[in-house]
């Protein structure tokens, strides 16, 4: 026969095995509260990286589309006797070319005579240096921070004759 007197069996025991309860209910209520703070918190971190990582996309979709009609240019033909048209001095801008779902601008301005100073570029067929600006400028991004001004692009580069 098992003897089950409180008596027989040691303090701690005892003690601890009449003391044992589960969590209360506002213990219960706090707890929740806390993780759905810190759940908050990660939720806004993540709302931040996703808009951020979205404006880093978009300028480097625009310096991409500007490298690449920058090496457009820099592979034309320039030499004493033949000019290709797509080096002729003066401003181009082409609007509403879509990359990856969103519009973007780009500005083309070749200046024949890069010494001088000035906001016109300067459109000469004898120039032996031509100084080659392209600009792009997001159009439809939204309100993010790559947006304008943020994510424009511009790539500068000097051009000399390939004969001289």
């Amino acid at each position: 026969m098992v003897n089950t007197n409180l008596a027989n069996f040691p303090r701690g025991r005892r003690s601890r095995h009449h003391t044992q309860s589960g969590f209360s209910l506002l213990e219960a209520c706090i707890a929740l509260l806390l993780m759905m703070v810190v759940a908050l918190g990660s939720a806004s971190l993540f709302s931040f990286s996703i808009y951020n990582n979205s404006g880093g996309s978009d300028r480097a979709t625009s310096m991409a589309m500007a490298q690449e009609a920058l090496e457009r240019l820099r592979s034309a033909e320039f030499s004493s006797t033949t000019t290709d048209a797509s080096l002729v001095g003066g401003t181009t801008v082409q609007a509403g070319v879509v990359r990856d779902g969103r519009t973007y601008s780009i500005t083309r301005t070749i200046d024949d005579n890069p010494a001088t100073i000035g906001g016109v570029p300067d459109v000469s067929a004898t120039s032996n240096l031509k100084s080659i600006t392209i600009t792009v400028v997001p159009t439809s991004i939204g309100g993010g921070w790559a947006f304008g001004a943020g994510g424009t692009v511009t790539l500068f580069t000097q051009r000399a004759r390939t004969d001289h």
